[in-house]
């Protein structure tokens, strides 16, 4: 049995609630994403159709410093998450948002897949290193999928399957926690 972390030696996801849609706002504001709606509307519908949304805080300051959700859980077992983290200062704990923001999904529901869309093909960015390998299955390729600063982007879906978690994932996580 998993347990549902939520904390690594330099971050801490805290759930986010009504009160913290404005500071989640600013931070997709100001990494530029697409589909933003107008501030009021977002706080309305703040975390409305996730299962989780958490605050990202870095350990050493309590700074908020990105955000990380996880949509329902589909009948199939399918959940999809996203990590949106403000600043190049904060790049190096991708790895430890992605980590526990993929286990929690596993340790709470009967996860079977987890899944991660991105614009680049380029795995390094999610932040494990060599430990990638072993648990991300590159599933599929939308060409020109969405449009963003100008240009049309493919999207690039991964998928970490539980059979995959449960020994990689999990030693990886070990390692941060």
């Amino acid at each position: 049995m998993l347990f549902p972390h939520t904390e690594t030696r330099r971050v801490a996801l805290r759930p986010a609630g009504s009160e913290d849609a404005v500071a989640a706002y600013q931070i997709l504001f100001r990494l530029g994403s697409a589909g933003l709606p107008v501030l009021d509307t977002f706080v309305k519908t703040f975390g409305e159709g996730l299962s989780a949304c958490f605050l990202v805080h870095r350990k050493d300051t309590d700074e908020v410093v990105g955000l990380s959700t996880i949509s329902p859980l589909t009948p199939a077992g399918h959940v999809r998450i996203e990590v949106h983290l403000a600043g190049a200062e904060n790049h190096e704990l991708t790895g430890d948002v992605h980590a526990l923001t993929a286990h929690f999904a596993f340790a709470m529901w009967r996860t079977r897949k987890v899944y991660l869309h991105r614009t680049s093909s380029d795995i390094s960015a999610i932040g494990w290193g060599d430990a990638a390998a072993a648990v991300l299955r590159a599933e599929a390729v939308l060409p020109d999928h969405t449009y963003f600063h100008g240009r049309l982007w493919d999207v690039h879906i991964f998928a970490i399957h539980r059979e995959d978690w449960n020994p990689h994932g999990a030693a990886l996580l070990k390692q941060i926690v």
